[in-house]
């Protein structure tokens, strides 16, 4: 059945992530690869009242369907909780979506054509990096540094790119615990980067899925926040703060952007979960998220504080081995010394019975082939020192077969 496929089906390849996941599967394997959420924090007595009640008193409302923008009780409670915020949205400020990989997906339908250029960070988030190429854009990747993109070098690209006529629509980042690396934008980069935007005429699509969950350091505001010109679109999800499986996100935009944004979704599922969106609006007016988000902080610092402790404990010592320390989020990133590939590494490592994620899979050049990317989110604190020690003499072991290097602690 080729012939019938589009190219566009044809070129996109299965998720990376996804079809690893299937071989970590086995209770033996300690697995750091998923970016999953610790289903103990998930408030699944409170939401078990909530349902219980959203669907003997209100069925008739809560199952049928419902907005294409998005339930108005959930878009109101979640105005409310980002006003706290520094974001002062109206209704239709506000779009509803199936989890932030729809809101991806719309995105990229909304804003790309074929060829059109959008700059995103090496690494990056490889469900953006899937969306924007299932649509055919040029991505075109930015150095990270210590404080986010390198932004010296983005005006570079951005000046090379219109000398050889390309057209440019957006700049991709997710300025908070950045997924992979960990890292987190400056407040200065921040502000230089609305001002790169506005001077190119540029949309900036920032991700931001981890900034409720910083557990060090002094929070920086959202570029959403400090957007003057309404280029800013802004992704807000609710899977790692409140539950993955209610796939509810948000796309937040000024209205004109919404109004494009809309018409890509009601063409994708007319609407989402009507029941999943009155949960967690309940949830949120009800309980609040103050509370619950002050257990995943401490529950996901002390797992964070694990994985380092383990690190510093077992790796081996060799110059070009270093990892990020983040301030949030889920993830922490991993180089090694040059000469080692971490997608050659992996069968050696299911053989420990350890997994990760191999850089490569975040970078849209090519590059990353010595890194890694970990997560501390899912495991028990007992489980990440067995796992990172397992996962270290791999490593010494790759470090032998490849010869790179032989000081180990």
């Amino acid at each position: 059945m080729k012939r019938h496929t589009s190219q566009r089906a044809l070129g996109t390849p299965r998720s990376a992530i996804r079809e690893l996941l299937k071989l970590t599967e086995k209770p033996e394997i300690i697995s750091f690869a998923g970016g999953l959420p610790d289903p103990e924090t998930f408030p699944h007595e409170e939401l078990a009242e909530i349902a219980a009640d959203e669907l003997r008193g209100h069925y008739r409302n809560v199952l049928q369907y419902g907005l294409s923008e998005g339930s108005r009780t959930l878009r109101r409670a979640v105005i409310d909780w980002l006003r706290t915020q520094g974001l002062d949205l109206s209704l239709n400020q506000v779009l509803v979506t199936t989890a932030s990989q729809q809101g991806l997906d719309l995105l990229a339908k909304a804003f790309l054509d074929p060829g059109d250029v959008i700059f995103c960070g090496l690494p990056t988030y490889l469900g953006a990096i899937q969306s924007f190429s299932l649509f055919q854009a040029d991505k075109i990747g930015v150095p990270l540094q210590e404080d986010g993109m390198d932004l010296d070098v983005l005006e570079e690209q951005i000046a090379e790119a219109r000398r050889v006529d390309k057209v440019l629509k957006a700049i991709y980042v997710i300025p908070d615990f950045q997924n992979p690396a960990g890292i987190t934008m400056s407040l200065e980069k921040r502000k230089r980067l609305l001002e790169i935007a506005r001077q190119e005429d540029l949309l900036i699509f920032e991700d931001n899925p981890y900034s409720q969950l910083r557990f060090a350091g002094e929070a920086v505001p959202t570029l959403k926040s400090m957007d003057e010109n309404g280029r800013v679109i802004m992704l807000f999800t609710l899977s790692k703060v409140l539950s993955a499986g209610l796939r509810l996100a948000f796309l937040i935009a000024q209205e004109d952007l919404i109004e494009i944004l809309l018409r890509m979704k009601q063409a994708s599922d007319l609407c989402t979960s009507k029941l999943t969106q009155h949960l967690a609006a309940r949830y949120i007016k009800d309980y609040g998220m103050e509370d619950h988000l002050r257990i995943l902080r401490e529950r996901y610092r002390a797992k964070r504080d694990a994985m380092i402790a383990a690190l510093e404990k077992y790796m081996p010592t060799k110059e070009g081995i270093t990892w990020t320390r983040p301030d949030g989020g889920l993830f922490l990133w991993v180089r090694l010394p040059e000469g080692i590939d971490t997608e050659e590494m992996f069968p050696r490592a299911l053989e420990h019975k350890v997994a990760y994620v191999s850089g490569s899979a975040f970078y849209v050049d090519g590059g990353g082939k010595n890194t890694m990317r970990l997560s501390f989110s899912v495991n028990s604190e007992d489980e990440i020192e067995e796992g990172i020690k397992r996962l270290c003499q791999v490593v010494r072991e790759e470090l032998a077969a490849k010869r790179v290097g032989l000081t180990v602690a």
